[in-house]
């Protein structure tokens, strides 16, 4: 037997994981749902239920497939939601949950998930409009579920409302000068003239701090930026470069001895084994990420640029070499399993490198304008 302590404690906890439907109350009213104390069920009951609902079977003398606690099949079309836990199906009804909410429902857990502890049921807010019982658009951040509801909402607000006096409203009909301008008004925030200015003596001291704090970094996000596209100029020139060291090596190796047969129409004529050399640099790891030289990414040709590259690279293959002393690999691209792919690499690098900075960069933007943006309101709301 438990005693009293112990059963407030087990009800307690079932309190705290008993989900319920969420009610329509007014501002003045608690905002959780109400459970009644007999509704609450042990930890015991609960496990003697998942029990029998277990050994239960699956269908019944008629092959119907049964379902939910009670085990019945679904002839009614009674309401039904499934488990994001045991993926099984439960009524509505048994589940006490009011079929007008299911639509408010991010996750469901029946009972017997949640007495194991696999989770708990959540709801989403429901939309700000009186008698709306649809979801917020979470993704944009809106108490409304749709634009029509917000619209709804805030004409219903204006009704009658003592904010807008007839002098207000001739004013603003006053100030449009044609039905189009009186139509478009409302389309874009109001910015205030300190903030279209950026005038930073005019704005808190805690809002210029965060201005001048993300202006910095956006300097630094920009610099990098422009250096990592540097980089991809860099590698274009360096597979231009490549080319022209095949190409010498090419034309210096000269055609393969000839192959005929007995008749002329059959001849052959001769070939050379095209030569496709790796040419990795051992310190493009080192220096590549660290800072290109801009005399590299000129418009110049490319012969006249990489002149000593390419004339090592030739006299070095030429005599026999592995690798020039600049330490750059003269093997077969095809054959080389050291770099094996390393310019896909490299450019693949520098490439995610610079979405990571274009992302950076944004989420900077949209902070300032954030903050911006709250300024402007809070200065607004004290003004009414």
């Amino acid at each position: 037997m438990m005693d009293g302590k112990h059963d407030t404690d087990y009800e307690t906890e079932l309190l705290k994981r008993k989900s319920k439907s969420p009610s329509l109350l007014s501002e003045h009213e608690n905002k959780r749902p109400k459970i009644d104390q007999e509704d609450s069920e042990r930890s015991e009951d609960i496990a003697k239920q998942y029990k029998k609902f277990k050994a239960a079977p699956k269908f019944n003398s008629h092959s119907e497939e049964l379902f939910c606690v009670c085990r019945k099949p679904d002839l009614d079309g009674e309401l039904m939601i499934s488990c994001d836990g045991c993926e099984e199906w439960f009524h509505t009804k048994c589940m006490k949950i009011d079929p007008d909410y299911t639509q408010l429902l991010d996750k469901f857990y029946c009972k017997f998930c949640q007495w194991k502890g696999n989770g708990i049921t959540r709801w989403n807010k429901k939309c700000r409009m009186p008698g709306c019982l649809k979801p917020i658009r979470k993704a944009q951040k809106s108490k409304y579920c749709s634009d029509e509801c917000g619209e709804k909402f805030l004409l219903s607000q204006l009704s009658g409302s003592q904010v807008f006096t007839p002098g207000d409203l001739s004013f603003v009909v006053n100030y449009c000068g044609t039905y189009a301008d009186l139509k478009s008004l409302g389309s874009k925030f109001p910015e205030l003239p300190e903030v279209l200015s950026l005038d930073l003596k005019k704005l808190p001291p805690t809002v210029q701090k965060m201005l001048i704090d993300n202006e910095q970094k956006q300097k630094d996000i920009t610099a990098q930026y422009e250096q990592s596209q540097s980089k991809s100029k860099y590698l274009v020139r360096l597979k231009e470069m490549i080319a022209v060291i095949n190409d010498k090596v090419q034309t210096l190796a000269g055609p393969g001895p000839a192959e005929s047969g007995p008749s002329k129409s059959k001849k052959k004529k001769s070939r050379s084994k095209k030569i496709d050399l790796c040419c990795f640099q051992d310190d493009l790891n080192k220096d590549l990420f660290k800072g290109v030289d801009e005399n590299l990414l000129g418009d110049t040709d490319v012969r006249d640029t990489f002149k000593t590259e390419i004339d090592d690279a030739v006299n070095s293959y030429t005599a026999g070499s592995e690798a020039t002393e600049r330490n750059m690999c003269l093997q077969d691209r095809r054959k080389c399993l050291r770099h094996n792919g390393w310019y896909n690499l490299l450019s693949d690098r520098v490439w995610k490198r610079q979405i990571e900075l274009q992302a950076v960069l944004a989420k900077l933007k949209l902070e300032k304008s954030a903050e911006l943006r709250n300024y402007s309101i809070s200065v607004y709301e004290k003004q009414v």
